[in-house]
């Protein structure tokens, strides 16, 4: 990745702009860039406003009951626009209001208060929803609370124009859906900063860009170390010179140095494709599941609520047994797939398919989690993140006829993309893998261009250190 991105969110009136200018001062600056592994000289703090059409502005401040709709729709093209910014930068990026609060805190009011219409929410919904689909959640959420009171009282303090008519119930919604939104639908990891005296956090700011900082090595978010722009930029052959330099560098270290790597991702993103890869040019050994050669895994496609059970359980022994293989060897091994990703994954997303009952979930869950911890641990785990899209559209072209033939519709890639956006830290918090994890977009890196797989093999080094 080329940046890190904080949110920071929170009612009207906390304090997120003020919150914000501080943290891109000087001396604070300087506290948070610490939290690269490696720095390059030119990261910055970064923030970037938000440009509404005023017209529209104009128009829902008179009117916010009519113009509930319209206004909703452009807060979100504004939000759109800045991110494309965002995708960009480089550094540290701190967002004031994500995207994600638009639907899921400010549309949600408007729908509560009566003023969309149900066809209107269902419009805005789909649009929401569409235009989201490539946009991650940020590496990090810092949420600024307040009480109510606490709220109208700053509100009525800076006194501007367009906030005289806002009234108690509003801000108590909002406060309401806030804390909805934290908990249900907020993935990455959230800091709660308790913000009912704004001099005492303003005094503190220190101290909290530490926590901050704290934060971020404890998720080891190393995934945010920036460079292939760097290697892109380089003349043809400087940069393919570079990239058989990465390639040899790594092949020597595992052969001195055994280790076993896994690949996760999403079905179509192309695990399969880079432990290929990593196997032949690297001259590592390699496990494969070789799906059209499992006879569950086809009865499983035809009929899923009869066999999804059995097929689990199969992964599960499978997966476990092809990593005591590879740890017993003394030789480096990749993986194409991950063991956790059977429990975090695709088991919670049977479950709410209703192929599995929460019994066989709870079966499947404490047999994985004793033999997660009999079994040694994967020395990297390498997570592949793309869009639903691109998943969808390489299922299409290598056309499986295991995956064509009653196989995964675009929903159920949709609805596995979501979980594994946060596969990363979830499976830091649980507990089932405490080593280093490398996250490629792949969306950004492709597999199949040579420079793109030596920015790969460079940071699979260094995360290995």
């Amino acid at each position: 990745m080329e940046n890190l991105r904080i949110g920071i969110i929170g009612n009207i009136g906390v304090g997120k702009s003020t919150f914000v200018q501080n943290l891109q001062t000087p001396e604070l600056s300087k506290i948070l860039l610490t939290c690269f592994p490696a720095l390059e000289g030119d990261e910055e703090v970064l923030s970037f406003r938000e440009e509404f059409d005023p017209v529209v502005l104009k128009a829902f401040y008179k009117d916010p009951t009519t113009t509930a709709f319209m206004a909703q729709v452009e807060f979100l093209n504004g939000r759109l626009r800045r991110q494309a910014r965002i995708s960009q930068a480089r550094g540290l990026v701190l967002e004031d209001r994500t995207i994600f609060e638009d639907y899921h805190v400010f549309g949600k009011a408007q729908k509560v208060l009566g003023h969309m219409s149900e066809e209107e929410f269902r419009a805005y919904q789909r649009s929401y929803n569409l235009l989201t689909e490539h946009i991650d959640q940020p590496d990090l959420v810092v949420y600024l609370r307040a009480s109510t009171d606490v709220l109208l009282e700053r509100i009525k303090k800076r006194g501007r124009e367009s906030e005289r008519g806002i009234s108690r119930d509003y801000i108590e919604l909002l406060n309401n859906l806030y804390e909805n939104f934290v908990r249900k639908h907020m993935q990455c990891p959230v800091l709660i900063i308790e913000s009912g005296r704004e001099s005492r956090v303003m005094e503190n700011m220190p101290s909290i860009a530490h926590r901050i900082v704290d934060k971020i090595r404890e998720l080891n978010l190393r995934i945010t170390t920036p460079g292939l722009r760097d290697w892109v930029k380089l003349p043809e052959t400087e940069a393919a010179i570079h990239a058989v330099e990465a390639e040899r560098r790594l092949e020597d270290y595992l052969k001195n140095n055994p280790c076993l790597l896994t690949v996760a991702g999403n079905v179509g993103l192309g695990k399969s494709t880079l432990t290929t890869l990593m196997h032949r040019s690297l001259r590592i050994n390699a496990l494969y599941e070789r799906p059209e050669k499992n006879p569950l895994l086809k009865q499983f496609l035809t009929d899923k609520k009869k066999y999804c059970y059995e097929l689990q359980r199969h992964f599960l022994q499978l997966r476990a047994e092809q990593r005591r293989q590879a740890k017993k060897s003394g030789t480096s091994f990749v993986k194409d797939r991950t063991l956790a990703e059977d429990i975090l994954i695709f088991c919670q997303q049977f479950h709410q398919d209703g192929f599995l009952t929460s019994d066989e979930l709870d079966l499947l869950s404490t047999e994985f989690y004793q033999m997660n911890l009999e079994l040694p641990s994967a020395d990297l785990m390498i997570v592949l993140q793309g869009s639903t899209d691109q998943a969808w559209q390489r299922i299409q072209q290598r056309a499986r006829q295991i995956e064509m033939d009653g196989g995964w519709s675009y929903r159920e890639i949709s609805a596995l993309n979501k979980l594994y956006r946060s596969y990363p830290e979830d499976v830091r918090k649980c507990g089932y893998h405490q080593k280093p994890v490398l996250k490629i977009n792949t969306q950004q890196v492709d597999l199949t261009n040579r420079v793109h797989m030596g920015y790969l093999f460079d940071k699979v080094y260094e995360a290995l250190q």
